[in-house]
């Protein structure tokens, strides 16, 4: 198959904003080393959006949704677009996704597969579940780009850009800045933890409990302001745990002025969520704590991003129908004492 040089490349992206963010170290290297390709992201989840608002690697965004009045002028506009190619983000898409992309004109439409493969692409990829979602989307692009290896592209990390990114602005930047000094935070090393994930994502959550027992220890052991981060889903546990632990509460804040203050810490505690994802945008050093998911494809793309897990035979197991039954002990067998000495080897 001929490779493309330059011309158009239509990304659709149907998930959420971690796994955007891990698609972003491609796109920038994809960019640094096809200078006159112009790549737009079609978006579904329009939230999902944000990390790149802005971005100087991308030429154009679009969006919309599954409804017919969203998604009809949509693909309408979108197939006048003349397309060099057009593929699905990593991760296993929906039929009508499939559909959607069937009726775009483009020379070549690439996508993954599991056991199915869906009729009309020109490539596919088999899905492994043992590669980073990062690794997954260079993989993609390797079947129309001459693309270095994923090992030679690692080694030239820093000339390829190949990093996550968070697109913030001078306002953004403004208000984290008013916002730790209204806190008498500025210039201190400050722990932020995000106890919570989007609502329905809840069987990733660990124990509201274990969070408080987890900051007591911090407490005593380190001379570190504390800052619970808490978005829409996780307004109440945040609330409750702050007011248990007399920590900082940073609640419901626009995304990107979050962002912001996590390019400001000094750790970062997360669960399995968005925001290690952030954080590994501006290197900073952290801890997610995984449960069902399986962070061999979705653990935050750095080396100052790290993971801690409780081992048992049933994990990843992210799909509840699969184990009704199931009791969690992934998350409920990680112990507060587990995750306070990881985070002391981390910070000593």
């Amino acid at each position: 198959m001929k490779k493309v040089t330059q011309g158009k490349v239509l990304v659709i992206h149907t998930w959420g904003i971690g796994d955007l963010i891990l698609l972003t170290p491609v796109l920038q290297a994809v960019k640094t080393l096809y200078p006159l390709l112009e790549l737009e992201i079609l978006f579904f989840p329009k939230s999902a959006a944000i990390p790149v608002t802005d971005a100087p690697f991308i030429s154009k965004i679009h969006f919309s949704g599954w409804k017919a009045n969203l998604l009809l002028p949509t693909l309408f506009k979108l197939r006048k677009e003349k397309y060099q190619a057009v593929l699905f983000s990593s991760g296993v898409r929906p039929w009508k996704t499939w559909l959607f992309m069937l009726l775009l004109k483009a020379e070549i439409k690439v996508g993954e597969y599991k056991k199915f493969r869906y009729p009309g692409l020109s490539v596919y990829v088999k899905f492994n579940p043992l590669l980073s979602r990062t690794r997954s989307n260079y993989t993609l692009f390797q079947s129309f780009l001459n693309l270095p290896s994923w090992e030679e592209a690692i080694v030239r990390q820093n000339e390829l850009n190949l990093y996550p990114y968070f697109h913030l602005t001078e306002a953004n930047h403004q208000w984290a800045e008013n916002f730790l000094a209204e806190n008498n935070l500025t210039g201190k090393k400050i722990i932020g933890i995000h106890p919570g994930c989007m609502a329905k994502n809840k069987r990733r959550r660990w124990n509201k409990e274990y969070f408080i027992a987890l900051i007591e220890k911090l407490k005593r052991q380190y001379d570190y302001p504390i800052l619970i981060i808490a978005g829409p889903d996780e307004i109440e546990v945040g609330k409750a745990i702050q007011a248990r632990t007399k920590t900082l509460l940073l609640l419901n804040a626009p995304l990107a002025n979050v962002a912001a203050i996590i390019s400001r810490l000094h750790f970062f505690i997360n669960t399995d969520s968005g925001l290690g994802h952030i954080a590994s945008c501006f290197g900073i050093k952290g801890l997610t704590i995984f449960g069902p998911a399986n962070e061999l494809q979705t653990a935050p793309f750095s080396n100052n991003s790290n993971i801690i897990r409780y081992p048992v035979a049933c994990a990843p197991c992210i799909d509840k129908k699969k184990k009704p039954n199931c009791t969690l002990d992934c998350l409920l067998k990680l112990t507060p004492d587990m995750v306070f000495k990881r985070v002391q080897e981390l910070l000593d």
